[in-house]
């Protein structure tokens, strides 16, 4: 069962955004993933490739802050919360990374929508 926590952020987007899409944090190699995931051209090219589980709802995950701080300048929310912060978080082999991250995506579409952008990244306890 997973648990859940979300808190606002006063100090800096740009901080939350660097540790929430930390490659050292969200990077998995084991070989047989890859070899599931082999078919899948989205997830990788070749059976010792590098995955990444960070995606952007609302937004490109390569582009995340500058776009996030955009929007906040647009609608002059430029003080305050500068952004949410959450997680869940599973009991070791509760959950794949894979499930773990598509869990995180339609969680994040289904409180958030269409209404914010939302930056979804999968620590795997690094």
């Amino acid at each position: 069962m997973a648990t859940t926590k979300i808190w606002p952020v006063h100090d800096s987007l740009k901080r939350l955004v660097d540790y929430a899409g930390n490659p050292e944090k969200t990077e998995y190699r084991d070989l047989q993933l890859a070899l599931h995931y082999a078919g899948n051209s989205q997830k990788t090219a070749c059976a010792d490739e590098h995955f990444f589980y960070v995606s952007g709802v609302g937004c490109d995950p390569e582009a995340v802050y500058e776009q996030m701080t955009a929007v906040k300048q647009r609608f002059g929310k430029l003080h305050g919360n500068v952004a949410y912060h959450g997680y869940q978080s599973f009991k070791p082999e509760e959950v794949t990374p894979e499930q773990c991250h598509e869990i995180g995506v339609k969680l994040a579409k289904r409180l958030w929508g269409d209404r914010y952008q939302v930056l979804v990244a999968t620590h795997l306890n690094k």
